[in-house]
């Protein structure tokens, strides 16, 4: 089962300027299945995807044992297609489902004051991950 998702995995990537979109099934297909979360560390600059709208900014991973899990709309994140965003985090439940947790890039950092710097967990379709990035 595992070389089949590897093998769906490779077959669904489209390579486009440097970056790779993979495609996988919907955030509703992904809340419903079973098995525990487990969270990594990361550190990649990624790109907001074209069908980014199709997909829930939440405050925790939906399928997360948090109670008051909090949805955002994109408006209102300040997000749109083509936005450089960075991953700071991103949890998995095996190969296929992955959620990422995601700030807005900023190309300088401010000196004297740090701003609060708002982060939101989205499903990996919603994103344009770069080819070098791995789990």
């Amino acid at each position: 089962m595992q070389n089949r998702n590897l093998l769906l995995l490779a077959t669904a990537a489209i390579t486009l300027t440097g970056f790779t979109a993979i495609n996988t099934p919907t955030t509703a297909d992904a809340a419903t299945m079973t098995g525990n979360l487990t969270y990594h560390k990361a550190k990649v600059v990624a790109k907001i995807g074209s069908h980014y709208q199709q997909f829930k900014l939440t405050n925790h991973v939906i399928n997360s044992d948090y109670q008051h899990i909090k949805t955002t709309s994109w408006k209102k994140s300040g997000l749109k297609k083509g936005t450089k965003v960075v991953i700071d985090m991103y949890a998995n439940q095996g190969l296929q489902f992955n959620w990422y947790r995601i700030s807005k890039y900023a190309a300088k950092k401010s000196s004297h004051t740090k701003p609060k710097i708002q982060k939101y967990w989205v499903y990996g379709q919603a994103l344009v991950l770069p080819k070098s990035f791995t789990y």
